[in-house]
């Protein structure tokens, strides 16, 4: 019996006989704990597994093993419950979990084979459940039992091999083929050494499998092209699986030797290596059945800074080092787990560079947080989550996130030339809200190229559309104060509405006056209907204009006032848009009274399809209306609220499925965007860039993409779209290869 046994065992007999043991008052008879209590001190001991420091982990091991072996008999089901759910959420932590099984399975063999049993039943259920990451957590647990003695290696390398089995599959789609073959490279890491040490020539045979599949089966595929977050090559950009099996055959040369991962039971060896070890029972995978699951479809991994960008004291792993996959592995278990509680993703964060002292670990966490929120198809959290974290971080650790968060944003202005369109609105949305929360201020200088670029190109787009969204948080001034003179052409117009009935002589400016006086005078909305209605020298078109100015005029305070407006003269306003001419009316003088104010257009527009008084189809078909402004982030804005709210709005209707109303409208914008396109590329002279273009295949790129799942449905009629265009070779690539993606 060692030392810290003995002294544990000594301090339970004081408790026992003080009767404090589970805090029970000093004096009193000692109470009986119940089932609940015990089990609470476990499950909180087994999430606490899950710190970042090494020396602590391993006390807490030892307690727990100690604790665990004295209940087991009355709690080993639970025990085992706990762990399955710890290893989902905490799954970098695998090699503390397996010390604990390790260590109890010393003491009760029984308990070893029966959590064996249980992990491959589990991970049985998450391949038929299509739980794909609760079958890499598990994959990556049981890799490291065979590191704690539990396991035995062949039954391990049988399981691997069963697993490759899938990849040799000559009816199955790639994007199976694929998780297999990620689900098994992602263990190796882990237990690789093991594997190398004592079955060399079976590791290897299954590494060449392994090699047969991604260097003569496999194919990348023409849909992952538009997964690309820049088009130039100056950027790296992996495609995650080819990413890992090069990282994997960098840590083959290696011998196998990898030093970032959590190994505790290093410090344990003496004690495993005495344990009897389990056979892994035999898995056969599901099979193949075609519309079943959806398995995870592929991703790109990029790399925003080189080995130079880090300070000469602290190391930053190269792309192709296994460290590095690792790395980025811990930082998005993190990130995964508190996304929505920003203070405490910032705080485990920051203890997880306090772990790695000497690794660029600040530059890995803004890179991988700045890559999540960019990538494509969509970003699996909301650009906000990913922006108040990195806020978090520049707050709790001032010397260093602020300059490093500087440096990235640098790093992506000089690439807004060959950067996607999505990422582009990511890229704006998020940095004006960081430069919200730092009062705005930035070396604007460094960016004073984008003053000497045409218009359309994408640094001065970048900056004008930057200080739109500034200027939503804060206000007009205020932003002009802080820009040098030399920006001055890129600063949006001050955004005050324009009343354009102050000019008498104007049709319809005796109506204006009349309803600006009736309005004042709170007048009934039966009686400024009677005031239009007999206006009979004015056409419906002039009426509409005349009362569409006069609401948003007096309404141009605040959204309060102009909703407020619209509710009492709801009736009104129905009354005049019965057909969709009239309705698109109304949304032309919206335009014009706030043609300088993008924000007050997109949120009246919406306020007029949420109370019923103009068609989602007519804001469709006004937003195309205007070609110019289509390189303009708040009409595409517009318009994936619009489809959003049809979409919300399609649910209740028992209609086909190719027929719902959201269906329809998505088909009409494909449609309206390859008409203005075409027509565009009809009479463009190629003697420039033609960054129009870009714009706006771009922002139907990020349609598509937001709608993969609704666009599936109709893919069909897209095919059709393509094949009927003759003039764009861009247009017919762009819904080919998206085709070719979501298939």
């Amino acid at each position: 019996m060692n030392q810290h046994r003995r002294l544990r065992e000594e301090k339970l007999d004081e408790e026992a006989e003080t009767g404090e043991e589970f805090g029970a008052r000093p004096g009193k008879q000692p109470r009986r704990t119940d089932r609940n209590e015990v089990m609470t001190r476990i499950e909180d001991l087994l999430v606490r597994l899950s710190d970042h420091q090494g020396d602590a982990v391993q006390g807490r091991i030892e307690d727990l093993s100690y604790l665990v072996s004295d209940v087991l008999p009355s709690y080993k089901s639970d025990i085992l419950r706990i762990l399955v759910e710890c290893i989902a959420t905490h799954p970098m932590q695998s090699g503390a979990y397996a010390t604990f099984v390790g260590l109890v399975n010393v003491r009760d063999y029984e308990f070893g084979a029966e959590c064996v049993n249980c992990l491959m039943q589990q991970l049985l259920k998450s391949l038929h459940g299509a739980e794909w990451t609760m079958a890499r957590s598990l994959m990556l647990l049981l890799g490291d039992l065979v590191n704690t003695s539990v396991v035995t290696v062949g039954s391990m390398m049988q399981l691997l091999n069963d697993l490759v089995n899938v990849c040799e599959e000559d009816n199955s789609p790639q994007t199976r083929r694929d998780f297999y073959a990620h689900l098994v490279l992602g263990t190796l890491p882990s237990i690789g050494r093991e594997l190398y040490e004592k079955r060399e020539t079976a590791l290897q045979m299954l590494l060449k499998r392994l090699q047969l599949y991604m260097n003569k089966e496999r194919r990348a595929g023409e849909g992952v092209r538009l997964l690309r977050i820049w088009c130039n090559g100056e950027m790296p950009q992996h495609e995650y699986l080819e990413l890992l099996w090069q990282q994997i055959l960098r840590l083959e040369r290696d011998h196998w030797i990898e030093k970032q991962l959590l190994r505790p039971y290093l410090a344990f060896d003496d004690s495993l290596s005495t344990a009897l070890q389990h056979h892994l029972p035999m898995l056969e995978p599901p099979g193949y059945q075609p519309g079943s699951v959806s398995y995870p479809r592929p991703w790109l991994v990029f790399h925003l800074f080189e080995l130079s960008d880090s300070p000469a004291t602290l190391r930053l792993p190269e792309e192709l080092d296994i460290e590095r996959h690792v790395i980025e592995s811990h930082i998005l278990q993190i990130l995964q787990l508190h996304h929505l509680e920003r203070k405490t993703c910032a705080e485990l964060l920051s203890s997880y560079i306090v772990s790695q002292p000497n690794v660029a670990l600040e530059h890995c966490i803004v890179e991988v947080l700045l890559g999540q929120m960019l990538q494509l198809p969509s970003a699996p959290y909301l650009t906000i989550n990913y922006g108040s974290i990195i806020i978090e971080l520049c707050k709790m650790r001032p010397c260093k996130f602020p300059q490093i968060v500087a440096q990235a944003a640098d790093i992506l202005f000089t690439q807004l030339e060959f950067m996607n369109v999505s990422s582009f609105d990511r890229f704006v949305n998020w940095f004006s809200h960081h430069l919200s929360n730092f009062r705005y201020q930035w070396s604007w200088q460094d960016w004073e190229s984008c003053t000497t670029v045409p218009d359309l190109h994408p640094s001065a787009m970048f900056v004008r559309e930057l200080l739109k969204k500034c200027m939503r948080l804060s206000y007009h001034q205020h932003i002009v104060q802080l820009l040098p003179q030399s920006y001055a052409a890129l600063i949006p117009l001050p955004p005050d509405p324009v009343f354009k009935y102050i000019n008498e002589l104007l049709p319809g400016a005796k109506l204006a006056k009349q309803l600006l006086e009736a309005i004042r005078a709170k007048s009934s909305a039966l009686a400024v209907g009677g005031f239009i209605e007999a206006s009979t020298e004015l056409d419906d078109d002039i009426k509409i204009n005349v009362m569409m100015q006069t609401f948003l005029h007096l309404g141009s305070k605040s959204f309060t006032h102009v909703f407020s407006i619209f509710s009492k003269f709801q009736p009104v306003m129905k009354m005049l848009a019965y057909n969709k001419a009239n309705q698109f009316s109304i949304l032309v003088a919206l335009s014009e009274v706030w043609v300088n104010n993008d924000q007050l257009q997109l949120v009246v527009a919406d306020k007029l399809l949420k109370i019923q008084i103009v068609d989602a189809s007519v804001i469709v078909d006004w937003i195309f209306g205007q070609k110019e402004q289509l390189t303009h982030m708040y009409l595409w804005e517009l318009i994936n609220a619009v489809i959003k709210f049809t979409k919300n709005h399609s649910q209740n209707n028992y209609v086909e499925e190719q027929q719902l109303p959201h269906l329809c409208l998505l088909l009409q914008i494909v449609q309206n965007c390859v008409q203005v396109v075409t027509d565009h590329e009809e009479a463009f002279e190629q003697k420039c860039t033609d960054y129009w273009s870009d714009w706006v295949l771009g922002r139907l790129q990020c349609v598509l993409f937001n709608y993969i799942d609704d666009f599936r449905l109709i893919s069909f009629k897209l095919n059709q779209i393509a094949s009927e265009l003759d003039n764009s070779k861009r247009l017919v690539k762009l819904i080919e290869s998206y085709l070719a993606y979501i298939q």
